[in-house]
């Protein structure tokens, strides 16, 4: 609708002419709303049945044993990372107990201990954590090769006063001050 279409109906007032052409503006406007909203709708639609027709082309050139068979397939290769994956997490807490158990029993060099021991025998504890049958090896290599472990304690130093002199000196010190003839 237009201005002269009104005009020619025998609308002469301008102010009756805008009235009815914004009413009729509102009415266009919401028509071409809804026009746009199917025209979006009916293209997505369009894309979907696109896409619908490919895969059904995809599906009709598949051959369903080939399917099943991958399926088992995968299924058969998740089933087995998934094991994998569980052994290693045993083996992993396996040899981090048994590198504590090591350090605990003081080995100065704990590859060669490992390399002495025979891990087939072992057994790994979930419960708490220690190893099976390591007390009995371990006994064994100690007394084979007693040198791998250090039987040494240290003993505390203890400082006296506020000079800062130990009441139990270094036993290195105390050895070279009665070589010299001084007092320990």
């Amino acid at each position: 609708m237009k201005r002269e279409d009104l005009k020619a109906l025998g609308l002469t007032d301008d102010a009756v002419i805008d009235a009815v052409m914004t009413a009729h503006g509102k009415d266009v406007e919401k028509f071409k709303a809804s026009v746009d909203a199917a025209k979006a709708e009916t293209d997505a639609l369009k894309v979907q049945l696109t896409e619908a027709s490919t895969a059904i082309e995809g599906f009709k050139k598949l051959d369903i044993d080939s399917v099943k068979a991958a399926a088992d397939d995968y299924k058969t290769k998740y089933e087995q990372a998934q094991s994998d994956s569980a052994k290693q997490l045993a083996a992993l807490k396996f040899d981090h107990s048994l590198e504590g158990a090591l350090a605990e029993a003081k080995a100065k060099n704990p590859k060669a201990v490992q390399a002495l021991l025979n891990k087939e025998a072992l057994k790994f504890n979930e419960a708490d954590g220690s190893i099976i049958g390591l007390k009995e090896q371990l006994e064994k290599v100690k007394a084979d090769n007693d040198y791998l472990f250090s039987d040494f304690v240290e003993p505390p130093r203890v400082v006296a006063g506020g000079n800062n002199q130990t009441l139990n000196p270094d036993v290195t010190v105390s050895a070279m001050r009665a070589a010299a003839g001084l007092k320990p």
